[in-house]
């Protein structure tokens, strides 16, 4: 099976489903949402984000034919086949940055702190289960997403989380 763009839209188009309905969780106020159900939304909408980047790594390996095989296919092995001149090779860093090891970056509004981010907090919730929500009580925003979850003394955003996933998820 081939993956193709448009499966790379599909998971662009579960995300943003996910995203509408994490906005409408218990009539738009996450923090005092069922934390069951925010979980659930939050884990499904970085899945299938993150998921469009992992398909479209495959669609580039087929189209390029690239020779990796699919079970083998990531950005990283994409990127590092590629030579040091095509123009996808700077835009695969920018869609999949490193993150292990890596200091969250300077702007975390960035389009870059925004990227890493993004990964960084797919692992958070994809893979350990964790809870991406700062919560505040008595100010605002009442919930944002954390800076870098890795290091909880950058405590959260001071967007409001709907706000940044609605960035992200556009």
């Amino acid at each position: 099976m081939v993956t193709t763009d448009e499966a790379v839209n599909d998971r662009l188009f579960f995300a943003q489903r996910r995203l509408r309905e994490l906005e409408r969780l218990n009539n738009g106020d996450i923090a005092g949402a069922n934390p069951r159900d925010r979980q659930q939304l939050i884990q499904e909408f970085f899945f299938h984000l993150v998921g469009a980047i992992e398909f479209l790594v495959q669609v580039i390996n087929n189209s390029l034919r690239l020779g990796i095989p699919m079970e083998n296919v990531n950005a990283r092995n994409v990127h590092d086949r590629l030579s040091s001149s095509d123009p996808i090779k700077p835009l695969l860093d920018e869609l999949y940055p490193r993150t292990r090891g890596t200091p969250l970056p300077l702007n975390p509004y960035s389009d870059e702190g925004s990227h890493f981010r993004i990964l960084v907090l797919r692992h958070w919730v994809c893979h350990y289960g964790h809870n991406p929500f700062f919560f505040r009580i008595g100010s605002t925003p009442r919930s944002s997403l954390f800076l870098d979850p890795r290091d909880q003394t950058l405590n959260g955003s001071q967007r409001p989380a709907i706000d940044e996933l609605i960035i992200s998820g556009s």
